[in-house]
């Protein structure tokens, strides 16, 4: 039942955060928000929602963090701030610890889990009490008025975040469970109190399309434990939130985008992606899943362009050049350019801003090409550079693997 419960995590992980991973392609999005205050009060909240979310999608962390604290400010007994300060410090995090990659999640080795990953003390602590402070301002709220949609919307979007930052960032799932089956019930209650409070679909209609995924068997035990799903209605109602959704279109949007992807339809996936990009250029993620995504329709020329332009940004030569360069060659690698892919994993090596994580990965990956290339070797010295370094998701394990017996690429 293991699946069906990582199945039920990842519809609240994709369902509340903003831009940077689905399928868990590009899926890290967050509900945006308005709130019930009145008058400027109220004008002023959207303001500053909009320009944080702008922020976030632009990849300013920082700006967004001034908005949302703002928020607090003008209106402290509303959990839409806290639920967004803690969405930016979970997408933060994710950025500087390169995951917000989107082939961490497609890739099984990111679920395999013995331990729960080390994380940075006083970034789980702020993220944690964000949290605390939503779910108190939402159960404030509603013990006045049970019925208030806007603070069932935010405490549903608060455990669904929770559950994502506990599986994305502690690679916790167990402990992520709880939350996510708390969220998916809540967002069901919003619906039931107003029909019309379209932006709770998004989570929903991930969850039905996430069950009504899983395998025949699966599904079958899915429906014993009580969980239904249905693919083409959870694509629907998603696509009902981009067209009619008051807070999480772009959400919506970012989320489709892995799934059409999935599902073949590669022309809507590179339509919500261009639209995006049209609207938040400075998000250079948006171009690597571009050049991701043309690199698995075949049209690689075009893919190699799009990722030499990602290159040029200046944010990116200052901050980001491992994950551009790893992106690139895992896009090259799964097109079997092996010499080419072991060129971008050993400019991840040697760039002495990498992110330690992604260095491993790197040395895995360039161990692998090797090998594809009958250079044993050398291939066998990068899986000892790996088992000398920190375990990152199951690069251990691989790397014990192929020193025993070589990695056979294919052609």
């Amino acid at each position: 039942m293991r699946e069906v419960l990582i199945s039920i995590v990842s519809v609240c992980m994709l369902g509340s955060a903003a831009p940077g991973a689905s399928d868990a392609r590009l899926l890290l999005q967050a509900p945006s928000a308005a709130s019930t205050s009145t008058g400027s009060s109220l004008v002023e909240l959207d303001r500053l929602r909009v320009e944080g979310f702008d922020a976030i999608y632009s990849l300013d962390y920082k700006t967004a963090r001034e908005r949302f604290e703002e928020m607090t400010r003008v209106a402290p007994e509303n959990p839409a701030g806290y639920v967004y300060l803690a969405n930016n410090l979970w997408l933060e995090t994710l950025k500087k610890t390169r995951r917000l990659l989107t082939t961490v999640y497609t890739s099984q080795s990111f679920y395999e889990v013995k331990t729960e990953d080390r994380v940075d003390v006083k970034r789980d602590q702020s993220f944690n009490q964000f949290i605390k402070q939503a779910i108190a301002a939402s159960q404030a709220r509603l013990a006045k008025n049970s019925s208030d949609v806007e603070a069932l919307y935010y405490q549903a979007s608060a455990f669904g975040l929770r559950a994502a930052y506990n599986t994305s960032v502690k690679r916790s799932f167990t402990r992520a469970i709880g939350d996510a089956n708390q969220s998916i019930k809540l967002h069901k209650q919003v619906l039931k109190l107003d029909p019309g409070y379209i932006d709770s679909y998004l989570s929903i209609g991930l969850y039905d399309y996430v069950i009504g995924s899983l395998p025949l068997g699966w599904r079958m035990l899915a429906r014993i434990a009580g969980l239904k799903g249905n693919k083409q209605k959870g694509i629907e109602n998603m696509e009902r939130v981009t067209t009619s959704g008051r807070l999480a279109q772009d959400d919506a949007r970012v989320v489709l985008i892995g799934i059409f992807e999935k599902e073949g339809q590669i022309d809507k996936s590179l339509a919500l992606l261009d639209e995006l990009s049209r609207k938040f250029p400075r998000n250079y993620l948006l171009g690597v899943e571009r050049g991701t995504m043309l690199y698995y329709l075949g049209r690689v020329d075009e893919g190699g362009k799009v990722f030499a332009e990602v290159l040029k940004d200046e944010r990116v030569i200052e901050t980001d050049l491992d994950l551009v360069h790893y992106s690139w060659g895992l896009a090259l690698w799964n097109k079997a350019d092996y010499p080419a892919a072991l060129d971008r994993f050993n400019q991840v090596a040697r760039w002495p801003k990498s992110e330690p994580g992604l260095v491993s990965l790197a040395h895995l990956n360039a161990g692998k090409s090797l090998d594809a290339l009958g250079k044993r070797q050398e291939a066998i010295a990068e899986y000892q550079v790996v088992l000398k370094r920190e375990n990152v998701f199951d690069s251990h394990k691989q790397a014990n693997e192929y020193s025993r017996k070589a990695f056979v690429g294919s052609r």
